[in-house]
């Protein structure tokens, strides 16, 4: 399923996100690519740590792979980033920093568009 230009639908965009223990709450958004597969970005300051919260994305979305994304918005002290998250087989989260433009050029405008406000980086997002 794409919508304009190609790009996957964006099925949810949830803020606050309830649940983690994540200071002011955490952002969540999950675009659809097709049929069993979604990619869902978590926006909050030390949202990644939270190991429940790609299990609790799994078990929200059965039967569908779902990809889970962190982005650290940025502010006046830190710059942005965005980061894959996995769970390791151990409950814990490893996460890999990317460029944001790496992930908006497979979801499109939705994800900058959608962004916190309060995030300053301007969609640099990089590692």
């Amino acid at each position: 399923m794409t919508g304009d230009g190609g790009f996957p639908d964006l099925i949810r965009d949830e803020s606050p996100w309830p649940g983690l223990g994540v200071v002011n709450g955490a952002h969540l958004r999950v675009w659809r690519h097709q049929p069993g597969r979604l990619t869902a970005v978590i926006s909050g300051l030390g949202a990644w740590t939270d190991a429940d919260a790609v299990a609790r994305l799994r078990a929200e979305y059965p039967g569908d792979t779902v990809e889970v994304f962190h982005h650290h918005p940025g502010d006046w002290i830190t710059m942005a980033f965005y980061a894959a998250l996995r769970a390791a087989d151990d409950g814990s989260v490893a996460r890999s920093r990317l460029f944001g433009d790496e992930l908006a050029a497979r979801l499109g405008p939705s994800l900058y568009v959608t962004e916190d406000p309060e995030d300053e980086s301007g969609g640099y997002g990089g590692p």
